[in-house]
């Protein structure tokens, strides 16, 4: 007679939770998007997507962590608590509830991201940085400029355009973040940071581009403005 499959064990603790996360966070200030992408802290926001934990679980799953990417070395349960509390200081953790193991009297902290996803809209310069954003412009231009038969664009004309590409591309990245269904939001904001950027900025883009296509004609005109790049090559 075949043996049966042991049934599954039950645990030994109850979570009692007093806290749900938001669908979407958006970071627009400098300092915490910093802490965000720092790789010290950000195993512990990638380890919490999967719901609140203990300290003990975050320092399990950080040091896992740690050890594929080989970033940096694994940590102690007390360096984990120092991060935590970093992150919870910068409104991106928050202590959830409580985890009561059944017999004892003792229970432990369950900490809990404050979103499911966060949105960094954050100033990569500081506003009054004129002239570098005067010098992105000029390469972005200069690049461009080839598909344009190697012209060069008027830049008082590119500038305004870039300004409102980049409005308006934060303001549809909120709105597709903020719409989508916890599937679709979780797919768009796993992996690291770099690729989540990468990922939002090309669907931002794209989206930006089938609701206003009449965005390419205002960049033709700048292009139109402006004159032959020098020492462009002749036919």
């Amino acid at each position: 007679m075949p043996k049966q499959a042991a049934a599954p064990q039950k645990p030994n603790y109850q979570d009692v939770l007093s806290f749900k996360p938001a669908p979407m966070k958006i970071i627009r200030d400098v300092k915490t998007a910093k802490i965000l992408k720092d790789p010290l802290y950000f195993p512990i926001i990638k380890a919490l997507r999967k719901g609140p934990m203990t300290v003990r679980e975050l320092e399990q799953a950080y040091n896992v962590l740690a050890t594929d990417s080989g970033t940096h070395e694994p940590k102690s349960d007390k360096t984990i608590y120092r991060y935590l509390q970093v992150l919870e200081d910068a409104e991106l953790v928050v202590p959830a509830g409580q985890r009561v193991v059944l017999g004892k009297t003792a229970t432990e902290t369950l900490f809990a991201r404050v979103a499911r996803a966060f949105l960094i809209q954050a100033p990569e310069t500081k506003p009054a940085d004129k002239e570098k954003g005067r010098r992105m412009v000029q390469r972005i231009g200069k690049l461009l400029g080839v598909v344009y038969g190697n012209r060069e664009p008027d830049l008082d004309c590119c500038e305004k355009f870039f300004d409102e590409v980049e409005k308006e591309s934060k303001a549809l990245s909120e709105q597709l973040l903020a719409s989508a269904d916890e599937e679709t939001l979780e797919l768009a904001t796993s992996g690291e940071w770099e690729e989540i950027d990468e990922i939002l900025g090309m669907v931002t883009i794209f989206g930006l581009l089938l609701k206003r296509p009449e965005l390419l004609g205002e960049l033709d005109r700048c292009f139109a403005k402006g004159k032959p790049a020098t020492g462009s090559r002749k036919a």
